[in-house]
């Protein structure tokens, strides 16, 4: 059963064509969306919505479809449509009630957003490491064969004399341009969506910066309507820095 399930047959043609490779994307989140649901849950706790034996055991659980992930023994099924829904479940069949509880004050859109964020701030991490990695590769290549003279090209003919040192240099400031540019989205993408809902707040007096610490953010995206808005708009930033 779907937790969205109003009494209806789903068309199997239909699922298959929304959901699509969805499930499958999704086990890359899986880790991400526990770490922000521990931090959801810890506020919970804080304002007293959760008491302090029922934050253990969501914490406890958690951490363990953590784990079963990272050994690929957290399956999520086509019929789950995405991992928010599978970890949701899993809550449900081991606690009950408790399981449902971890959904106070939280819409599946900040949810989703919160997971993502974490998860591209950790990619593109990893694209700076493998960006200084490939220039620190250029400047031994540089010192070992700068002094070999190559012909310069215009219009398919050789135009002017160069030389490797000259060529690898080219990347290399390229790449530090691109180091910068990295920079620029990492830190437009550091601000914490959960607690903002389906796009116009939740009705508890909930601590959105208590979150964002715990999660690493280095500010609150404050605006509720704006994190909704930004759904495509950090994407297509990131997309165009990796396309540098």
């Amino acid at each position: 059963m779907k937790l969205w399930d109003k009494g209806f047959v789903l068309d199997k043609q239909i699922e298959d064509y929304t959901v699509g490779d969805d499930y499958i994307l999704d086990q890359k989140l899986v880790s991400y969306d526990c770490l922000a649901s521990i931090a959801h849950v810890k506020m919970l706790q804080k304002i007293k919505v959760l008491n302090k034996n029922e934050l253990q055991l969501l914490i406890q659980e958690l951490e363990n479809i953590s784990k079963l992930s990272e050994k690929n023994k957290f399956p999520i099924e086509k019929e789950d449509e995405d991992c928010h829904t599978a970890i949701e479940k899993h809550l449900i069949n081991k606690h009950g009630d408790l399981g449902k509880k971890i959904h106070t004050a939280r819409s599946r859109n900040d949810q989703v957003l919160t997971a993502l964020r974490l998860y591209y701030k950790s990619e593109l991490l990893k694209c700076k490491l493998l960006v200084n990695g490939f220039i620190d590769s250029l400047k031994t290549f540089k010192k070992k064969f700068g002094r070999i003279k190559l012909p310069g090209y215009t219009h398919t003919r050789k135009a002017m004399p160069s030389s490797i040192n000259l060529w690898a240099g080219s990347f290399i400031e390229s790449m530090k341009d691109n180091l910068k540019l990295l920079d620029c989205i990492l830190d437009l993408i550091d601000q914490s969506p959960l607690g903002s809902g389906a796009g116009y707040g939740v009705p508890y007096d909930i601590d959105r910066k208590f979150t964002a610490g715990l999660l690493g953010f280095k500010k609150v995206q404050n605006n509720p309507i704006y994190v909704q808005n930004s759904r495509g708009k950090f994407e297509s930033s990131i997309v165009h820095i990796l396309s540098q």
